[in-house]
């Protein structure tokens, strides 16, 4: 009984000194990073900086890999199901946590079935107007809207997303009554924004910043903590007086759950380093992103409180789950 005992410590041993050492090793060879989204789109343009500058960090190549479809469900269920040895990762944005709530059936658990690893950036949503509004604040589009209840039209990038429901959000806020009117992309509404077709939309700022400074639509505030450095004159939310309408993107990564600690804690350290270098700092800012690198269970803890918070509104707002 003793030897068995000890055959076992041994063999225990041996298996958790293999694991030490392949996660030392970690990577031994290409790692894919895939965007569950179409080429050249938010979750992309986020995570491509970081790619290139980890492969210059762990000496393998990071390659993106395009999966997309159902808003994003595809390429995420096949992170879900991919061997947890760190060589398939997920780069993910808002649609990943209100996807939590917005859709009856996934075919996978977004807490569950993932280890965060990192956030790498965050991109500002900014609520804006045509110009031909009579609104130059939130409190006088607010008090528009209560007077022409139900009259106000909304733009968005489709039913379910982050921008829909941001204007749902500022709905329950304000307690106003606005028409919600899905395009099949950011782009399609805000040229129906700046055209007048649609009054007012959310949208990330590095989507509309030229239409903003050119002043074909005008910016009330910013759904974000602080103010956003591409538009540092355009006020937050709360300091407008609706605290709580918060729709800011944050990106991250994401392995499959499974994955050995020393590996996930190895990838967060490289992506911390390489967020502190000046190309990946350079390249953000040109894009209007700031990065924001955060321990694993930081990141957990972020998408935990997400999941719970686009829950709430999607059940105050009664959207039937798709």
């Amino acid at each position: 009984m003793v030897l068995r005992c000890l055959c076992g410590l041994a063999f225990l041993s041996l298996a958790i000194a293999s694991v030490e050492i392949s996660a030392q090793e970690y990577p031994s060879k290409p790692v894919r990073i895939i965007v569950s989204f179409a080429p050249g789109g938010p979750n992309d343009l986020s995570v491509r900086p970081i790619a290139q500058k980890l492969q210059e960090i762990l000496g393998q190549p990071f390659v993106i890999d395009y999966r997309a479809g159902a808003n994003g469900i595809i390429g995420t269920e096949y992170v879900a199901k991919a061997p947890p040895d760190g060589y398939a990762l997920l780069v993910i944005s808002s649609s990943f946590t209100i996807n939590a709530s917005a859709y009856a059936k996934l075919p996978f658990d977004p807490v569950r079935d993932f280890a965060p690893v990192s956030s790498i950036a965050v991109s500002d949503i900014v609520f804006l107007t045509n110009p031909t509004v009579p609104a130059r604040t939130v409190k006088e589009f607010v008090a528009l809207a209560k007077s022409r209840a139900g009259k106000l039209t909304y733009g968005s990038s489709g039913s379910g997303g982050s921008l829909h429901l941001g204007g749902e959000l500022l709905k329950l806020t304000a307690n106003i009554d606005m028409v919600h009117v899905p395009y099949k992309g950011a782009a399609l509404a805000l040229t129906d924004v700046i055209g007048g077709h649609v009054d007012c939309m959310f949208i990330s700022a590095p989507g509309a910043i030229g239409q903003i400074r050119s002043g074909k639509v005008r910016a009330l505030a910013v759904a974000s903590p602080k103010r956003a450095a591409s538009l540092p004159d355009v006020p937050t939310f709360a300091e407008a007086g609706y605290r709580g309408v918060e729709v800011d993107t944050l990106y991250g990564i994401l392995a499959p759950a499974g994955t050995p600690a020393a590996t996930i804690n190895r990838l967060q350290a490289a992506i911390v380093k390489a967020l502190g270098t000046s190309e990946v700092r350079e390249r953000y800012h040109a894009l209007s992103l700031e990065p924001s690198g955060s321990t694993p269970q930081e990141f957990a803890a972020y998408l935990r409180d997400d999941i719970a918070k686009w829950r709430k509104v999607i059940t105050a707002a009664k959207l039937p789950p798709q």
